[in-house]
């Protein structure tokens, strides 16, 4: 039987993109820059765009973070030029009051013409909510008790005409959210919570979890679903730095790791060091690796087009996962290349896997690389 496999776009939402390397490009975000690698993305084929959502950077040499976008409403403006493509904008519940939230999803699942949805987080670091004023006391130890009265109330403002709720934490009265989501799909809930609790909530919520390369959790989240009766993707994420040659990808990444920020660096394992949550080791383990070059790129993925092309296959055939998002070095230059060198070889690997996938970009555009030999069985 033939799989489907999507495969996403991890968008730079805030400063330099998901790198700290004084070797890497260093830039603020802008809708323009977002609206052209959406335009890119969706003619190549990429099935979403992704948004997380970030209210404090980590400073450091580089810079890191100190600057980004709200996801909500930069969202909202490029889902009015595009006409295809999954947009996906991340929320945190402490921050907009369920009928806010219902209202605005709604709103911009009618501009996208039903092509948006939710990633819900309850904060991977709570320094950037603590600096608001809004973290109740005790939240560590109830955050996603707080995220699924939210979702429930979320879910009753979207289906039914008045709602009174009276729980533990809201509290509604005869409460009105109009228009109800009118586009089908309704929209669509992702999270990327790893913690046991996370797990849980993306088994009864997620039709998506972002989970990182860790197996075992694939397999649990799985069946935790299922118990639940229902079913769930799982999806990753890359980072890719595919160049002309195996030696050129891996000379550039290695100066990405010669110039890590180790300031910014230290801010954001700091961050975590603050979090008393017992799973933050196994949540940050790779933040005490050697050499990390970012946060929140994924695994990187180095080589020629061909190299890059069949670790991603290895990737997915390996891990059975559902999905794959990318983080790149520069986003506009880099995606191009990926659509020219590496979509064409990646697209015959995966169709002689028996995966199919999105990816359209006429495989004739680009002469079969000489390197596409030996692929995954």
């Amino acid at each position: 039987m033939t799989r489907t496999i999507e495969f996403g776009i991890f968008m730079p939402v805030a400063s330099n993109g998901f790198l700290f390397s004084k070797h890497a490009p260093r830039y603020h975000p802008t809708f323009d820059q977002h609206r052209r690698i959406a335009l890119l993305a969706e003619k190549i084929g990429i099935d979403y765009l992704f948004w997380m959502g970030k209210w404090k950077g980590f400073g450091g040499d580089t810079g890191f973070w100190e600057q980004s976008l709200e996801p909500l409403t930069l969202v909202s403006g490029i889902a009015a030029v595009t006409t295809r493509i999954r947009l996906l904008a991340t929320i945190n519940p402490l921050l907009f009051p369920p009928p806010v939230a219902a209202k605005m999803i709604t709103t911009i699942h009618e501009v996208s013409n039903g092509r948006f949805g939710i990633n819900v987080v309850t904060g991977n670091t709570l320094d950037e909510v603590e600096q608001m004023g809004v973290v109740p006391s005790g939240y560590n130890e109830y955050r996603y008790d707080y995220a699924d009265e939210w979702m429930e109330v979320l879910y009753r403002l979207w289906t039914e005409k008045h709602v009174t709720f009276d729980g533990r934490f809201f509290h509604l009265s005869n409460c009105v959210s109009d228009p109800k989501p009118r586009q089908s799909p309704p929209p669509a809930i992702v999270s990327a919570g790893t913690s046991d609790e996370g797990l849980r909530f993306a088994a009864k919520h997620s039709e998506l979890i972002f989970i990182g390369n860790r197996p075992p959790l694939i397999a649990k989240v799985k069946q935790l679903a299922a118990d639940a009766g229902r079913t769930i993707k799982v999806s990753t994420n890359l980072f890719v730095v595919a160049r002309a040659s195996d030696a050129e990808a891996e000379a550039e990444y290695a100066l990405i790791q010669e110039g890590v920020d180790l300031n910014a660096l230290d801010n954001v394992r700091g961050s975590f060091d603050r979090d008393n949550r017992a799973s933050t080791p196994a949540r940050t383990a790779y933040l005490r690796e050697p050499a990390p070059v970012g946060f929140g790129m994924g695994a990187p993925v180095v080589g020629s087009p061909a190299t890059v092309a069949r670790k991603i296959v290895r990737l997915i055939l390996d891990h059975g996962f559902d999905g794959v998002q990318f983080t790149f070095v520069d986003y506009l230059r880099d995606l191009d290349m990926f659509a020219r060198d590496v979509v064409p070889i990646l697209s015959r690997m995966l169709a002689t896997e028996g995966v199919a996938a999105n990816l359209n970009r006429r495989l004739d555009e680009a002469p079969r690389h000489p390197e596409e030999v030996g692929q995954p069985t």
